[in-house]
């Protein structure tokens, strides 16, 4: 395991970290990505190499601002994440599906001087709401992405994705750890940034 100034040393400069959350919840990692230092290599590489849906985890504040409401929840479990309407950067994008596209939307999404007009909608990047009271409230991997973009000093807008194996499977332990290995990325956990933020967070 990492620490957390390596993850945050990572997310700093455009890198990803591997974040496990406990066994006893989902026991799934995601890989993160700093929304406002993606590139469309990087949102690429996410795509090729992680498999699961990209989707990026945002403040309710930045939500707010933009205009970006939440989806009204149908049969979804208790503790689900908090989809909100998928949006696309209006301005240089194409159809808004390319990796190019996405990561140019990512960081629309985390520029503090975007506006609600900025975005068309639906589109193809998905946010997910960050609880209010972030970790106090949920302890899932939207929550640690944006405790560990605000410990880290970023904008609170960070792409992640769930790591699946080769067979398409979600993969756990061992094969996290593999991966974060042979990526060279910092792994971490929820749990870690709990302990870390709750009083911040």
């Amino acid at each position: 395991m990492s620490t957390i100034e390596e993850a945050m040393d990572s997310l700093r400069a455009g890198g990803f970290v591997a974040l496990e959350d406990h066994p006893e919840r989902e026991n799934e990692a995601d890989i993160l990505l700093a929304g406002e230092l993606a590139t469309g290599a990087t949102v690429n590489w996410m795509a090729a190499h992680v498999r699961g849906l990209i989707t990026v985890a945002v403040s309710p504040e930045i939500l707010e601002r933009l205009d970006i409401p939440l989806l009204q929840p149908r049969y979804t479990v208790a503790n689900a994440p908090r989809f909100t309407e998928p949006v696309d950067a209006v301005e240089g994008t194409t159809t808004g599906a390319s990796a190019f596209d996405r990561a140019l939307t990512l960081r629309k999404l985390a520029n503090p001087n975007s506006v609600p007009a900025d975005f068309s909608r639906p589109g193809h990047v998905f946010p997910l709401a960050c609880m209010p009271g972030c970790l106090r409230d949920r302890q899932g991997h939207t929550e640690g992405a944006v405790a560990l973009a605000r410990l880290a000093g970023l904008q609170p807008v960070v792409a992640i994705c769930e790591l699946m194996n080769e067979e398409g499977q979600m993969a756990h332990g061992e094969q996290v750890r593999e991966f974060a290995r042979v990526h060279g990325m910092p792994r971490i956990s929820v749990q870690e940034l709990v302990e870390r933020t709750c009083g911040q967070a």
